[in-house]
């Protein structure tokens, strides 16, 4: 089963302070719901168990991650993962612009790729899920902005 969603949201934060946190990738990773054991490969490469839920397919996916920046404005996170008799493949591409000195927009989109028992409760009840993750990512990810130091 194959999901896509997209949107844009403005950040009260410069550019600047986007990128870096767009390249942290703990910073990162510390904005998905329900995360633990966050480890780091190296810049771009990390791993994090996450405990996912619907319905009685419940269990911990270990979550292979990847960061690509494509240039200062532009990235690609795909991660992948398995657990709870299901595989899944996201693919989340990042774009920044710059609204005024203090304010940022990124615009996103995010393909996922899911099969195994996790795709047999239905696509509208995981496209619930998956909108509830996506708003509580980015929610976290706006806390985790004010909390970076500007300089």
């Amino acid at each position: 089963m194959q999901i896509k969603f997209g949107g844009g949201v403005d950040f009260d934060a410069s550019i600047e302070k986007a990128r870096a946190f767009l390249r942290d990738t703990e910073k990162v990773a510390s904005c998905i719901p329900y995360s633990k054991g966050f480890s780091k490969k190296d810049d771009t490469h990390f791993t994090v168990n996450v405990e996912m839920g619907i319905g009685a397919v419940k269990g911990t996916m270990a979550m292979d991650c990847r960061l690509e920046e494509l240039d200062d404005n532009k990235y690609i996170y795909t991660i992948e993962g398995s657990g709870a008799g299901s595989n899944i493949k996201v693919v989340l591409e990042l774009e920044l612009s710059s609204k005024s000195t203090s304010l940022t927009q990124l615009q996103w989109s995010s393909t996922s790729d899911i099969r195994g028992i996790m795709t047999g409760i239905g696509e509208p009840i995981i496209r619930r899920i998956s909108s509830e993750y996506i708003e509580t990512i980015i929610a976290n990810a706006r806390q985790r902005l004010s909390e970076i130091p500007v300089g």
